[in-house]
């Protein structure tokens, strides 16, 4: 028992040197003891709110994101999804880029623990679209050819006109006055061996056509399944991050 009692009595001590409160006009500001991922900590910012505490972030969690990103693309889609159950699961609210969460007064030090681990998640959201694993990669891919290749020219998950089209599908045609353009989104090696083994086969049967493929990181590929899809395609894309360098290869073939 003495043990516990001097472990609580340590515990709050520490808790209580990391924790800084300071006051700013009509706001309260308290220090949470979580790193952001720029190096600071969290702060939070008490107002009374119905007898008890509103603690937000005023809004500082989307001014750090916005520093790296895009918030009009970060939180679509898959993204948009996962920020709301993020929110949800933290009992946290969201006013136009603010994030807060209401408690009771007795409830004050749950709200502030809630609102900076909610806001720890928050801000890996950017990580999550770094890496742009799954649905998120294609997500991104499809709303970047939509923002500028005619909606009448492009079609998505197109199946060959050849026997057993559907196991040789490609993720977008592109109409042009030539050949079509097929282009590929390739998000890691299973993605890459079956690009390749599609576009030889589509080259063996004599469909004509232009190839472009679109990576997630082409120099995270293992070596040999990056130079099969090299050989196997017309252009490639190292990054879905280089929309400059898409939009180009793209745009160069639609004349």
């Amino acid at each position: 028992m003495n043990d516990l009692a001097a472990l609580r009595k340590s515990l709050c001590t520490a808790f209580c040197e990391d924790v800084v409160i300071s006051e700013r006009g009509d706001l309260l500001t308290v220090s949470i003891p979580l790193t952001a991922r720029d190096g600071d900590c969290f702060t939070a910012y008490l107002s009374r709110k119905n007898g008890g505490w509103r603690v937000s972030d005023a809004a500082n969690t989307m001014m750090r994101l916005s520093y790296e990103n895009d918030l009009t693309k970060l939180l679509t889609g898959p993204r948009a999804k996962l920020y709301e159950s993020i929110l949800a699961e933290s009992g946290l609210f969201e006013d136009d880029g603010e994030i807060y969460i209401d408690v009771p007064a007795d409830k004050l030090s749950r709200g502030i623990f809630a609102l900076g681990q909610g806001l720890c998640r928050v801000e890996d959201i950017a990580l999550w679209t770094k890496s742009r694993v799954g649905s998120t990669f294609a997500h991104d891919l499809r709303e970047l050819l939509n923002s500028f290749v005619p909606k009448e020219i492009i079609e998505e998950g197109y199946v060959p006109e050849i026997y057993g089209g559907d196991d040789y599908a490609v993720d977008f045609r592109i109409k042009t006055e030539g050949k079509p353009v097929f282009l590929f989104g390739v998000n890691g090696r299973d993605k890459a061996r079956l690009t390749t083994i599609t576009l030889l086969h589509l080259k063996q049967v004599g469909v004509k056509f232009d190839s472009i493929i679109v990576c997630n990181d082409f120099y995270d590929l293992p070596k040999k399944d990056a130079s099969r899809l090299m050989s196997a395609a017309n252009d490639v894309v190292p990054s879905i991050l280089d929309t400059a360098s898409i939009i180009e290869k793209v745009r160069h073939r639609m004349v």
